[in-house]
C-alpha cells in the first residue's frame, strides 16, 4: 500500500475582467502565498474526510459516499475518476486544511479542485470544466507561481504567464469589505453576453499589465471599476472613497470577484494609505506583498 501522500494549491485574486471573464475577455489574475493542503491517508476502509479551517476547526466531515455535507467533494471525486477512465474509489482518510480565512473569497472551493486533481492524476482545468460553470482562473492560480493572463474559450483556457516586476507593489493593498459573495451564485446571475463589454475589460486588462507607475494604475483601476458600475446597472463600494474626496492624489481601487464582497484592491501611494484605508473602515488591511505570491 502507497504511504501517505500530500499535496498544495495557492488561493487565488481575480484583478481585471471580474463577470466579463465568462465570455472571453482576457482578465488579470494572481495566486495567493496561502492556499490550502490536501493530505491522504492510505487506509482499507470506505474513503473518509475531514476538512479544518485556518484556526484548526472541523467544518466539514464524514464518508465522502454518504455524507450530505460532501456532495461536492463526491462529485468532484466522481469527475475525476471518469477523467482518469477509473471506477475503484479510493479508500482510507483525507484531510483538508485551509491557510486563509473560508469567508476571505480567496479559494476555498478552486483549490480543493486543484487538490482533488493532483491527488487523482487529473488535469485541474478538466475537472474544473466538468463539475463548474465558473471561468477557471482561479484553479489555473492554484498552480501558477506568479500572476496570469486568463483567458477561457468554452470548456478550454488558454493561460499566459506575465511579469509583475514593474508594477507599483509599494503603493497596492488589499482590503476586506466584509461579506463574503457566493461567486457559483454570481455566476448563473450573471447571464449578460456583450462581445464590446469583454473587448473592452481586455484593453483595459492590457493596459494595467503594462503599467508601472502609481499614477497609471489609480487611473486604470478606477476606470475599469466604473465601467463596470455602469455594466452592471451597480452601486460600487469603492468609488465613493476615491473620487470626491480631497487629500488623495494619485489613489483608485476597485472591486474584486463578484461585486458587493470579498476584497478590492487599492492603490495608494500616500504615505497615510494604510491608516486612510482603516478610517475608512475596512479591516483587515494587506499590503500587497504580504498576500500576493511572487515567482
Amino acid at each position: 500500500m502507497a504511504g501517505t501522500t500530500h499535496f498544495f494549491a495557492h488561493g487565488k485574486l481575480l484583478l481585471t475582467s471580474e463577470y466579463t471573464v465568462l465570455h472571453g475577455a482576457w482578465a488579470l489574475a494572481v495566486p495567493t502565498r496561502k492556499g490550502q493542503h490536501l493530505t491522504h491517508h492510505p487506509g482499507t476502509a470506505p474513503l473518509t474526510w475531514e476538512a479544518r479551517d485556518c484556526h484548526g476547526e472541523i467544518w466539514l466531515s464524514g464518508e465522502v459516499a454518504s455524507a450530505p455535507e460532501l456532495g461536492w467533494v463526491r462529485t468532484s471525486m466522481e469527475a475525476a475518476l471518469r477523467i482518469a477512465g477509473r471506477s475503484e474509489w479510493p479508500t482510507g482518510h483525507v484531510e483538508t486544511v485551509l491557510e486563509f480565512e473560508r469567508a476571505w473569497g480567496w479559494g476555498s472551493s478552486s483549490t480543493l479542485t486543484s487538490l482533488i486533481a493532483q491527488w487523482m492524476g487529473v488535469d485541474p482545468m478538466a475537472l474544473h470544466f466538468a463539475v463548474s460553470q465558473g471561468s477557471g482562473y482561479d484553479v489555473a492560480c492554484a498552480q501558477a507561481s506568479g500572476a496570469i493572463l486568463y483567458r477561457r474559450r468554452g470548456n478550454t483556457s488558454e493561460v499566459r504567464r506575465v511579469s509583475m516586476e514593474h508594477w507599483p507593489s509599494e503603493a497596492l493593498y488589499l482590503a476586506y469589505l466584509g461579506q463574503k459573495r457566493d461567486s457559483q451564485a454570481a455566476v448563473k446571475a450573471y447571464e449578460t453576453r456583450d462581445e464590446w463589454a469583454a473587448a473592452h475589460t481586455t484593453q483595459l486588462t492590457l493596459d494595467l499589465l503594462e503599467a508601472s507607475s502609481p499614477d497609471q494604475w489609480a487611473s486604470y483601476l478606477l476606470a475599469h471599476e466604473q465601467f463596470m458600475a455602469d455594466h452592471l446597472g451597480a452601486e460600487s463600494p469603492v468609488l465613493p472613497r476615491f473620487t470626491s474626496l480631497p487629500g488623495r492624489a494619485h489613489a483608485g481601487g476597485k472591486s474584486l470577484g463578484a461585486w458587493g464582497g470579498d476584497f478590492a484592491l487599492f492603490c495608494d501611494p500616500n504615505p497615510d494609505a494604510l491608516a486612510y484605508l482603516h478610517h475608512c473602515g475596512y479591516a483587515p488591511v494587506f499590503p500587497w506583498k504580504e498576500v500576493v505570491l511572487h515567482a
